[in-house]
């Protein structure tokens, strides 16, 4: 890969559409991380990790298989890194990758972890900064941000086309191979690790996330997850195992259609996630609150674990955890909806132990930092030492560094 800081007229590219505070330091943040490039041949494949670091079939990707080089090597120029920028700190890292340009704007979106948007550390002087395959910095634009979902849309101006990929709806099979692609906005490296893709739910609060045997860490939240032949299956998120948690690209591509159609997309919040326990035993369908949260509509009633939902707005559940997701769905696009026209009576009731406890849900924007605590992740990312690069004020004179 060739580095980002070889010549001036870069710096002058990368510089063109920051505002006045990033032209300041962004030439000290070049100055600074220009040590730790190091010029290398290209490289043929990745090693091989401890199999203490993985488990079944996760393991680095190899282009040995041409086929997957081929895949990557096509993708990868849609690969990015995203970091949060406080003041003239880089404080969190993430992957994302490119699903829209526009030839007339020359504006391109970038879709990622909402995890960027849920610092504690005030909106005040925030940036957004896109780190592209070939080095270039540019300052992103907050458009979409979906807390339920966990997504966020962002735009960038490039002078150079950038390429999209294309969020085509595609069907995986429990067991099929995958690989999570990340950026380091560090040094900019791609990476990958390869595994299987699997259509259990893990226990966050968004019951369309499926699950898979990729390990991945902070870097690689938001980037794509593909297939062998390059198509992105979804957005990788993680747990604290730090295997890959994706949301599929239908829902995915639902969730900007219906932000670009309504202006807004309102949710039912309850306050609580939920286990699927349909297995236990054969044939019941009934889903069971893991956890909830203070002061929510769930908390109010005293929902806990243990109690089994049994239906949503007068529907029986008959299908475990795919049918409350599908029925908070067709009542989320009701709300938008209506939303969208000043109506907001609509109501979403969720019956609890039969009927015995009956949950009101709140009606909420996606944007609403609520949805947050389904979702994992700790304040650390946040309160420790900025990471390299960052400096304690912007300055324009360079020489002394």
């Amino acid at each position: 890969m060739e580095s980002p800081t070889e010549s001036s007229e870069d710096n002058r590219d990368l510089i063109y559409h920051c505002g006045e505070t990033l032209k300041q330091f962004l030439p000290i943040y070049l100055s600074r991380i220009r040590k730790h490039y190091e010029p290398s041949a290209p490289r043929r494949g990745f090693p091989k990790l401890s199999p203490l670091d993985f488990h079944r079939k996760s393991e680095m990707a190899s282009y040995s298989d041409r086929a997957l080089g081929s895949a990557i090597r096509n993708i990868s120029p849609s690969v990015v890194a995203v970091s949060y920028f406080y003041g003239v700190q880089r404080k969190v890292d993430c992957s994302g990758f490119i699903i829209r340009w526009d030839d007339f704007t020359q504006v391109a979106t970038v879709l990622t972890s909402a995890k960027l948007m849920r610092s504690p550390l005030g909106r005040d002087d925030y940036y957004i900064i896109v780190r592209l395959a070939n080095g270039k910095l540019l300052e992103a634009v907050e458009d979409y941000v979906d807390y339920y979902h966990n997504i966020a849309t962002f735009k960038v101006k490039s002078d150079a086309k950038l390429k999209p990929v294309d969020l085509c709806c595609v069907e995986t099979s429990d067991g099929d191979e995958v690989f999570a692609l990340r950026r380091d906005f560090h040094n900019c490296k791609l990476s990958e690790t390869g595994g299987s893709i699997h259509h259990d739910h893990p226990y966050f609060g968004c019951e369309q996330l499926l699950s898979s045997t990729c390990r991945s860490s902070q870097v690689g939240e938001g980037g794509p997850l593909i297939n062998k032949m390059g198509i992105v299956c979804g957005i990788n998120f993680f747990d604290g195992h730090r295997c890959v948690h994706p949301l599929p690209t239908s829902v995915i591509d639902l969730c900007l259609r219906n932000w670009e159609s309504y202006g807004i997309v309102m949710r039912p919040w309850l306050g609580f996630t939920v286990m699927d326990i349909a297995t236990l035993p054969p044939d019941t369908y009934e889903l069971m609150p893991e956890s909830s949260v203070d002061r929510s509509p769930a908390d109010k009633i005293e929902v806990c674990p243990g109690d089994s939902i049994t239906a949503v707005n007068g529907s029986r559940l008959s299908g475990g955890l795919r049918v409350y997701a599908e029925e908070l769905n067709a009542a989320s696009n009701v709300l938008s909806t209506l939303s969208a026209c000043g109506h907001t009576n609509f109501m979403v009731y969720v019956k609890v132990n039969d009927g015995r406890k009956l949950v009101v849900a709140d009606n909420l924007n996606v944007n609403d930092k609520k949805f947050c605590s389904s979702w994992l992740g700790d304040d650390s990312d946040w309160t420790m030492e900025p990471l390299i690069g960052s400096q304690t004020r912007a300055a324009v004179d360079i020489a002394s560094w």
